[in-house]
C-alpha cells in the first residue's frame, strides 16, 4: 500500500510544482494567476429551496405569473393589445 500512496503523493507534489512554476512565470509577466474553483456565490433569492419543495412550486408559479403580467402590461403600453 505504501507504493500506491507514494505514487499519488509524488503525482500531487509534481502537479503543485508545475502550478507554482506557471504562476511564477505569469507573475513575472505582470499577470495575475488564474484561481480556479467555484467562483463567487450569487444571491438568487431562493435560499432554502431544497428544504421545502412546496414553496418552490409556489415560487416558480408566482414568478411565471409575474412575468406574464409584466409582458402583458408592456404590450398594453405599446398599444399592441387592447385592454381586456
Amino acid at each position: 500500500m505504501d507504493k500506491i500512496s507514494d505514487f499519488f503523493d509524488d503525482r500531487r507534489r509534481a502537479k503543485h510544482k508545475r502550478i507554482r512554476e506557471k504562476n511564477d512565470m505569469l507573475r513575472a509577466k505582470g499577470k495575475t494567476p488564474v484561481k480556479k474553483g467555484w467562483g463567487t456565490m450569487v444571491n438568487t433569492g431562493t435560499g432554502g429551496i431544497i428544504k421545502d419543495p412546496t414553496t418552490r412550486v409556489y415560487d416558480v408559479a408566482q414568478q411565471q405569473k409575474n412575468v406574464s403580467e409584466e409582458h402583458e402590461m408592456n404590450e398594453r403600453r405599446s398599444g399592441e393589445v387592447k385592454r381586456k
